[in-house]
């Protein structure tokens, strides 16, 4: 029997502040928690990347508040963690001539953020009693 299919949704968003908000909203308001995310930018756009189990229910409502989507399957799988761990799986690929176009982690609620101003994202987190993580904390 084969697997459930991980399915992936694409949102097109332009880059600038609110709209990744507004995407989380419209989802959490139709209950829909999101499993796993990567966001990739580029000049004035971006994409962001989820990982739901709606899918169908969270394709339609963001293409109904004006977002464009694509759906794609991907495969999601336990790497051991450990020293090597990804270098091995990523040399199963290779040995067998499969190319990885992209990858992404998703684990826990531990999320990574690139922001351009890190210095005013401490303070606000700082003042908004949001916990920061050091490299030690990982």
């Amino acid at each position: 029997m084969r697997r459930k299919p991980v399915k992936q949704l694409a949102v097109f968003i332009e880059n600038r502040a609110g709209r990744l908000a507004e995407i989380c909203g419209i989802l959490g308001k139709a209950n829909i928690n999101i499993l796993g995310f990567s966001i990739a930018d580029s000049e004035g756009y971006g994409i962001f990347r989820i990982i739901v189990k709606e899918t169908d229910l969270a394709q339609r409502i963001l293409r109904e508040a004006g977002f464009t989507v694509t759906e794609r399957e991907i495969l999601c799988l336990d790497v051991p963690h450990r020293p090597g761990g990804l270098s091995s799986v990523l040399k199963i690929f290779s040995d067998n001539n499969i190319n990885v176009e992209y990858m992404y982690a998703i684990a826990n609620t531990l999320i990574v953020f690139y922001i351009e101003s890190i210095k005013e994202a401490e303070e606000i987190l700082s003042k908004n009693n949001i916990d920061l993580k050091s490299i030690d904390d990982l």
